[in-house]
């Protein structure tokens, strides 16, 4: 009886630990599951035009760079950061990744100048990050003499009438612009209306009739902050009142010449004299003329000469008009060539850089790209600037043009098209986008964990697996690129199966429990049944034989057995015995 309480004990602890184990193991494979569904992805960096260029002293550049790729929902936030020694004339925006320089003259000794920049991310809730890149930068400063302003051309002595309209326009040699000009020392009704092109003008006041000093002082606001300090020159300023004169009867004449320098190649300026026509003068021509003594006469000429082409003119150095005199008897026009230099963008039309006009043959144009820009024809489509095309045919790589004129012609600003790539999963949910050059094979992977499946098959450990969560796909437009799931139910068909089992187990063991208590319970009925009342005991006088006895008891209490007897004796023997114990004969 021990014995058997002892196995079905064991047989139940057994039951339990399978049960627990089940249990565990779900717990395991559900919890694995729902803890590992945010993905990983790091970003990269990118520099426009380049993380390597070559600069020149004394003028501005700069280099935008950008994050690429997101790793965590929501975007993340870039951040920028420099590392290493960085010239103080270097600053780095850290939200918005544009570095601006500035080299001053003499920074080319320490050139090349070379230091990191870098961009790391920080999204949370959940945390997911930083992921940190970075990229190496070399800047090499080429020496130059900065292209400041070299001096104020010479400025006759003019002469404004009290009362009067006047105007005269200041011009310098040499800078970069644009220039911004000054004046101090102008009578009251004149003042500089036009700091760009240096234009003095107004109306002199009643009472302003003298001879004035002003000083006019232009900077050049093109190049680098101090290294081009600001020009100044005196000249003198007359003005001049009818109040001045007495009318007298003038009885001799004086000449003066008009001469027009060898500047103007092309063309025929037109001469006015008090603002009339009197000729037309070409280049290295002149021309004299009389007026009566005492009387001042105002030359003029055109301001502008067309050339030979609508994209040449030439214009005239320093102010059109001249007052000549009985003491200054020469009015002297001379021309600068100017040529058209034009802008645009190729592809055509998607922006327009700026600074499209006539600049002087042998001075500077100056422009910037802009970059990016983004499409104005459909979404997801944006430019990046990739160099200059010049009108001499050469190319130029950085945003920031500056070049020496010498012809006409466009300077064409080629961009590189990029379309926006996203990437996009339900489970987790994923939304990541990134740029990429038209025509490429862009490359993507999205590290994504199995994710449990949302539903009863979920909880009990069916998953889905993404199906193309990395590869590849060419860029001939905006393209969305949509992640796909399969269900696994590897687990759940596993623990179904094993449940099936236990329970299968579990009904065999309380059927084959329930057979061995009914058993017991018949052959103790049995053996009641075979004992004799105590009061047919005591009537009974017959005598039995002791094996009698002994072989009917045998008999009734185990009567699902079938024991061996002794013929002879009748004595029981054992299975498969040769002789009996009580008598000793031989058994068959």
């Amino acid at each position: 009886m021990r014995t058997s309480n002892f196995a079905k004990g064991r047989l139940v602890a057994g039951f339990f630990r399978i049960c627990l184990g089940i249990v565990i193991s779900l717990t395991l494979a559900m919890g694995g599951t729902a803890l590992n569904t945010q993905p990983v992805q790091a970003i990269g960096i990118t520099a426009t035009p380049s993380a390597t260029i070559t600069v020149l002293e004394g003028l501005p550049f700069t280099i935008q760079f950008a994050a690429t790729g997101t790793s965590c929902i929501p975007p993340p936030n870039p951040f920028f950061w420099t590392w290493g020694p960085v010239p103080t004339w270097i600053t780095l925006d850290p939200n918005t990744g544009l570095l601006t320089g500035c080299p001053p003259p003499g920074s080319n000794a320490g050139s090349p100048y070379s230091f990191v920049v870098g961009v790391s991310e920080f999204s949370f809730p959940p945390l997911c990050g930083p992921f940190i890149t970075s990229t190496p930068v070399s800047i090499t400063v080429t020496a130059n003499t900065p292209p400041c302003v070299t001096a104020i051309n010479p400025t006759f002595y003019p002469v404004a009438w009290e009362n009067m309209p006047f105007s005269m326009t200041l011009s310098a040699t040499g800078g970069v612009g644009p220039l911004s000009w000054s004046a101090v020392g102008l009578p009251v009704g004149l003042s500089v209306t036009d700091a760009t092109n240096g234009i003095i003008s107004g109306t002199p006041g009643p009472g302003t009739c003298g001879i004035y000093t002003v000083t006019a002082t232009v900077t050049d606001n093109g190049t680098c902050p101090g290294c081009c300090p600001p020009i100044s020159r005196p000249f003198t300023l007359i003005v001049d009142c009818y109040a001045n004169y007495i009318v007298i009867s003038i009885t001799t004449n004086y000449d003066f010449n008009v001469q027009i320098g060898p500047g103007l190649t092309s063309g025929q300026t037109k001469v006015l004299i008090d603002g009339s026509p009197k000729a037309t003068l070409a280049g290295g021509q002149s021309q004299t003329f009389t007026s009566q003594q005492g009387q001042n006469n105002l030359v003029s000429v055109d301001q502008t000469v067309p050339g030979s082409d609508p994209k040449t003119r030439f214009t005239v150095k320093g102010p059109n008009e001249i007052m000549v005199s009985e003491t200054n008897t020469i009015a002297y026009f001379d021309y600068a060539q100017e040529v058209l230099i034009e802008t645009a963008s190729d592809p055509s039309g998607i922006a327009q850089p700026p600074g499209t006009g006539f600049y002087a043959v042998g001075g500077y144009f100056s422009t910037t790209a802009p970059s990016p820009v983004d499409s104005n024809n459909q979404k997801g489509e944006k430019f990046l600037f990739r160099e200059w095309s010049l009108p001499d045919g050469s190319t130029n790589p950085n945003r920031n043009l500056l070049l020496t004129v010498n012809k006409s012609g466009s300077t064409i600003a080629k961009y590189n098209t990029y379309y926006q790539l996203t990437i996009v999963s339900d489970y987790p949910a994923v939304s990541e986008s990134s740029w990429e050059l038209k025509d490429s094979t862009a490359t993507y992977n999205l590290a994504l964990h199995d994710v449990p499946i949302p539903n009863f098959w979920g909880m009990i450990g069916g998953v889905m697996r993404p199906v193309n969560a990395s590869g590849t796909h060419v860029m001939t437009g905006p393209d969305t690129v949509k992640v796909l799931w399969s269900y696994d139910y590897t687990i759940p068909i596993i623990l179904i199966l094993l449940l099936v089992l236990v329970i299968a187990g579990l009904v065999v063991f309380l059927v084959l429990r329930r057979k061995r208590t009914g058993t017991a319970t018949g052959t103790a009925k049995t053996i009641a049944k075979a004992e004799p009342p105590a009061a047919a005991a005591k009537t009974e006088t017959k005598p039995v034989a002791a094996a009698d006895v002994e072989k009917k008891a045998l008999t009734e209490a185990e009567s699902t057995e079938k024991p061996n007897f002794c013929p002879k004796c009748g004595a029981p023997v054992e299975k498969d015995a040769a002789f009996c114990k009580k008598c000793g004969t031989k058994l068959t």
